[in-house]
């Protein structure tokens, strides 16, 4: 299981105690909303790797989408 996953099934929990313990909902829903946002930043990071040798592919195209200036 990835980390976004992992994060929104915390999520889910704590929506679950939410609903389960009026009492404590804001607590379980504050939980839950951090637990969202930590899967949002687990979606927005992506690892890249390049070896050595293929910055040439790269170059050329990052070169084809630069804006031209006139």
């Amino acid at each position: 299981m990835d980390r976004r996953t992992a994060c929104l099934h915390q999520a889910d929990a704590f929506r679950e105690k939410a609903i389960a313990d009026p009492e404590q909902h804001d607590k379980w829903i504050d939980e839950a909303i951090n637990w969202l946002e930590r899967a949002m930043e687990a979606g927005r990071c992506a690892g890249i790797t390049v070896e050595a040798g293929d910055t040439g592919d790269f170059r050329s195209w990052h070169a084809e989408r630069q804006p031209m200036l006139s």
